[in-house]
């Protein structure tokens, strides 16, 4: 069965928003039989589409959770799509040190040795989140990398958004919090000619918990984990919703041009916060971002500092900056 007859079905079906068209009107629409019609079906049902049907009723598509390119949608990179991987982002890295071109992504159904920042592991359970990975190619300075990161952050939001209708906070600098917390993580990864001081390559790695629930997790992460549908089921699946994440992110290329928008779902400034960088614990007051996403801090001794990277958790009893 060809794979045009697969993509046509699937976009006759969701075309009809739920509704059912009859074999008969397919084959004639798509311009095969209906037999032909009937394999495509049944393909896409294997994939994980929810796809009915019913006699002298037709098909009809009612959601499920396709795991496969062609639930990504259009997309104009090469896609590199996994049951499971050990990590999403070391299988990036080669493809970019191989040449891979800007935009080309890493999609995997489970990682088995997924990583956080500072070599935390990140917890990725079998089908039950977005671990998506994207190979990007900007003309930056090694210097400016952290607005690819800031720019990652706020591309999940608007995806989120979109096509959840839920609203994400951000925690400086790359982690997203829905109701109080964690479920996204962002891992950015670069190769840079040192001569030049220009990126010659990067990778956004990206860890959504869509329907994980707290059982999934080791015991020590329960209480700050959390997932957008615990247990399920998620009103989308998770190769659309990594679809949507990519293209919003290269939207944002190559200016990353999105700092007001970070500004505005960041909820750690105006909060007293412990600060963990350069190898030293401090308490601090978060008073902003910077025009290069930097968070500034206040020192309980006075000493104003921006932090370009480094760790932040808002302590027990936050005070808000006095305006």
């Amino acid at each position: 069965m060809a794979s045009t007859t697969k993509q046509a079905l699937l976009a006759a079906l969701s075309a009809a928003q739920g509704e059912c068209i009859s074999g008969q009107q397919l084959a004639r629409q798509l311009g095969v039989s209906r037999a032909a019609v009937h394999k495509a079906a049944a393909a896409l049902a294997a994939q994980g589409y929810a796809l009915e049907a019913a006699p002298r009723r037709g098909y009809r598509l009612a959601g499920g959770d396709p795991f496969c390119a062609e639930a990504v949608g259009e997309y104009d990179a090469p896609i590199f799509l996994y049951n499971t991987l050990e990590s999403s982002n070391r299988t990036a890295k080669t493809l970019a040190l191989e040449g891979a071109p800007h935009g080309t992504m890493v999609l995997a159904g489970q990682q088995t040795a997924g990583r956080g920042r500072l070599g935390r592991r990140f917890e990725s359970p079998a089908g039950k989140g977005v671990y998506l990975s994207l190979v990007l190619r900007p003309s930056l300075p090694m210097t400016e990398a952290q607005a690819v990161t800031v720019s990652a952050a706020v591309a999940v939001c608007r995806a989120v958004k979109k096509l959840c209708g839920l609203e994400l906070g951000i925690k400086w600098v790359n982690d997203l919090y829905y109701n109080g917390k964690k479920v996204c993580g962002i891992l950015t990864e670069a190769g840079a000619d040192l001569e030049s001081g220009q990126l010659e390559w990067l990778v956004a790695g990206i860890g959504l918990n869509l329907t994980s629930r707290p059982e999934d997790w080791p015991e020590e992460l329960r209480p700050i984990a959390g997932s957008l549908y615990p247990g399920g089921p998620a009103p989308v699946s998770r190769a659309a919703l990594a679809g949507e994440i990519a293209r919003q992110l290269l939207a944002l290329c190559p200016d990353f041009d999105c700092l007001d928008e970070y500004r505005a779902r960041c909820f750690v400034p105006g909060h007293w916060v412990t600060v963990c960088a350069g190898g030293e614990s401090y308490a601090a007051r978060a008073v902003a971002i910077d025009d290069a996403g930097r968070l500034i801090v206040e020192r309980e001794a006075g000493r104003t500092e921006a932090l370009c990277h480094g760790e932040v958790s808002i302590r027990p009893s936050p005070l808000a900056i006095k305006k």
